[in-house]
């Protein structure tokens, strides 16, 4: 493993749950090994799936104007944006909105099954590594934040009913985080090479990091 801080090469070995690896030249932390197993995330990250899906099926707010109710769900803010002139920033909030975290939340929840029944399932590799690209895009907790602020300040204009689906979205995005909490991609590589059925890479001779 690469020092993200000095790029010193250097061998790391797995340690024991709720201890943190260091570099042995800077002292940067390097991985760490969270508690509680693959079985936490994993209860987590189904949790948060069920909880998306409940927020794209149900209307995040509705918005009574004089006599008038309008209600917009996740996937219809970007599709509003859409049909009003704003193709391209309709697009972008739909993908990192809807796409971006419904394939995190799928495509971690089919690596861990995978690692926890000890199984290489088809795509699994290919799978780990598009979620290692993808999480910077991942805004939902952004829009949230931006939601929060848009219905404070209609708030003297209209009524503001909060629907389920916003209640859902916030419960996925903190079951998200708790998951993610619990999870290292070093551990996840390395227990990904521990499954059969793909030949091992021979380990180098580098310095061995500290342990702490």
């Amino acid at each position: 493993m690469a020092c993200r801080e000095c790029d010193t090469l250097q061998r790391v070995s797995l340690v024991a749950p709720g201890c943190k690896v260091l570099c042995r030249e800077c002292g940067s932390f390097l991985y760490r090994h969270p508690k509680g197993g693959i079985e936490r995330p994993l209860a987590l990250m189904l949790g948060g799936l069920l909880l998306y899906l409940l927020a794209n099926a149900f209307p995040l707010v509705t918005l009574d104007i004089g006599g008038i109710s309008r209600e917009t769900s996740l996937a219809g803010t970007g599709w509003a944006l859409y049909q009003h002139d704003m193709k391209l920033l309709g697009i972008l909030v739909l993908a990192t909105t809807v796409v971006v975290p419904m394939t995190i939340f799928s495509g971690t929840l089919y690596v861990l099954t995978g690692l926890r029944w000890h199984k290489r399932l088809p795509g699994i590799r290919g799978t780990l590594l598009l979620l290692s690209h993808m999480h910077p895009w991942e805004m939902a907790d952004v829009f949230v934040i931006s939601v929060l602020v848009a219905l404070v300040k209609m708030s003297g204009m209209a009524e503001v009913i909060v629907g389920g689906g916003l209640y859902a979205l916030l419960g996925a995005i903190v079951l998200g985080i708790a998951a993610r909490a619990g999870m290292d991609i070093f551990l996840l590589w390395n227990m990904l090479e521990g499954i059969p059925g793909r030949r091992h890479v021979p380990e180098g001779r580098p310095g061995v990091g500290e342990v702490a």
